[in-house]
C-alpha cells in the first residue's frame, strides 16, 4: 500500500504539495491561516511508510523542498530531520493513539513548523493569532479528513 511507493512519486507529491500550498497562501493568510501542505505532506508520507525512515533522505527530501520553495536552504531539511525523528521516537506509541490524538499531534506538529519558520523568514510579522488560527483550521481540517476512518470503523464493529 503505502509502503511501496516510489521515490519519483515522492517527489511529484512533494512538489504537487508545494504548488498548490503556492496557490493557497495569498488566499489563506487574509484568514490568518498558514497551511504547510508541503510539511504535512511529508509527515503522512513517513508516518505511513517505512521504508523511507532515514534521516539522510528526509534531509534530501528536505533540500528538495528548499529548492522548489525559495526557502533558506537548510530549513526544510532541518525541520523534516526532527519530523522523521519525532515520528520514528512515536511508531509504536501512535498505534495506541485514537485518530483524533493522532491528528492532534500532527496538527501541532504542523503548528511548530509555522511558528519556527517564521522565526527564520517573517521575524518582524510574527503573529500569535496566525499560529492559533492555524492550529484550529488545521485541526479540523486533518479531524474531517480522518472522519471517513472513524465511519469505517464504527461500520465494520457493528457487524
Amino acid at each position: 500500500m503505502m509502503n511501496k511507493i516510489g521515490l519519483f512519486k515522492i517527489l511529484f507529491l512533494l512538489f504537487t504539495a508545494d504548488y498548490l500550498e503556492s496557490l493557497l497562501a495569498p488566499i489563506l493568510i487574509n484568514a490568518y491561516i498558514n497551511l504547510p501542505l508541503t510539511f504535512l505532506t511529508f509527515s503522512f508520507i513517513i508516518y505511513k511508510s517505512g521504508s523511507y525512515s532515514s534521516p539522510i533522505f528526509s534531509f534530501l527530501l528536505g533540500l528538495y523542498v528548499d529548492i522548489i520553495s525559495d526557502s533558506p536552504i537548510g530549513l526544510n531539511a532541518m525541520l523534516f530531520c526532527l519530523m522523521l525523528y519525532l515520528v520514528n521516537s512515536y511508531s509504536n506509541t501512535f498505534r495506541l493513539f485514537s485518530y483524533f490524538q493522532v491528528c492532534l499531534f500532527f496538527s501541532a506538529s504542523s503548528l511548530f513548523f509555522i511558528g519556527f519558520t517564521n522565526l527564520f523568514i517573517n521575524i518582524d510579522n510574527f503573529s500569535y493569532l496566525e499560529l492559533f488560527v492555524s492550529f484550529i483550521f488545521i485541526t479540523v481540517m486533518l479531524v474531517l479528513l480522518a472522519i471517513p476512518r472513524f465511519s469505517f470503523l464504527r461500520i465494520e464493529s457493528s457487524r
